[in-house]
């Protein structure tokens, strides 16, 4: 059996609903199993409920488990639980441990760069079989901006090859339930490299309506997003992590997704066209 952790959020939600439909057990751990099911249905899995801090009802969630989807976030408190919970996994005896991770140094003087090695390291030093996803930029968000109307984001040359959770999804279950993936770092990317700019022109084709890029201040975007209501160690990290447009880096594709999965990624045409009469219809 495998636990989804964050089956609320973008890839642990399209595990889920891509388990489902292959009919594969699974168990989600959950806050909100009513949230949860609107997202998933309301069938075709068991439900664990609890939080990352709470040590017994993760425990409890372990029962019967082999394969763990462990998403993250760079908190100082889920650096923390991940601490415990990687003892707890270990002493569960899970077989395999599935993490969504990104980019990262925990040397590095960037937070989101320096936290996500250091979320890694606690799993290494664990010594459990894992494998970590390092996925670009999801395709997904865009749909905020198309709700939105527009695609607002701090301007720059560096491009991003932005990645489809559905093909994060089909790897995370390839390596949930088939051997050889162990000890692996998968980098997660779309077919071709773009700017921001580039994404909301391509975008625009596609939906036959202008979805424009506007270029904003890293600030503008910390100020939004705690207008929002994000905490605001969380909007300074996103604001900080824009230097890498801003500066011009480049994110090349790479081919971990056809090398595992047999076929091309999925374009961000074929993100818009299969999403334009749902999320992303005006």
């Amino acid at each position: 059996m495998i636990l989804v952790t964050g089956a609320t959020g973008n890839v642990g939600s399209e595990i889920a609903r891509q388990l489902i439909a292959r009919e594969i057990p699974f168990r989600i751990y959950v806050r909100d199993a009513e949230k949860a099911a609107g997202m998933i249905g309301a069938d075709g899995y068991e439900t664990a409920l609890g939080t990352f801090s709470d040590a017994a009802a993760f425990a409890a969630a372990l029962n019967g488990i082999e394969a763990v989807y462990m998403v993250t976030n760079q908190s100082d408190q889920f650096k923390a639980d991940l601490e415990r919970m990687a003892d707890q996994m270990k002493e569960a005896g899970i077989d395999r441990i599935v993490m969504l991770s990104a980019e990262g140094d925990p040397d590095s003087e960037i937070f989101f760069v320096r936290r996500t090695g250091e979320l890694e390291s606690i799993i290494r030093a664990a010594e459990l079989n894992w494998t970590f996803l390092r996925p670009d930029w999801f395709m997904q968000n865009f749909a905020g901006y198309v709700a939105m109307g527009m695609v607002a984001f701090p301007d720059g040359p560096g491009k991003t090859s932005f990645v489809d959770v559905r093909d994060v999804a089909e790897v995370a279950i390839k390596a949930l339930t088939e051997p050889g993936h162990a000890l692996r770092t998968y980098r997660l990317t779309g077919p071709d490299a773009m700017t921001f700019s580039g994404a909301a022109t391509r975008i625009s084709a596609v939906l036959g309506r202008d979805i424009p890029f506007v270029g904003i201040t890293p600030e503008q975007m910390r100020d939004a997003l705690i207008a929002q209501g994000a905490e605001p160690w969380y909007a300074d990290m996103n604001a900080e992590m824009t230097f890498a447009v801003r500066m011009g880096m480049s994110f090349s594709p790479s081919n971990d997704i056809e090398f595992l999965l047999g076929r091309k990624p999925r374009s961000i045409e074929t993100y818009t066209q299969d999403h334009k009469d749902t999320v992303l219809a005006p």
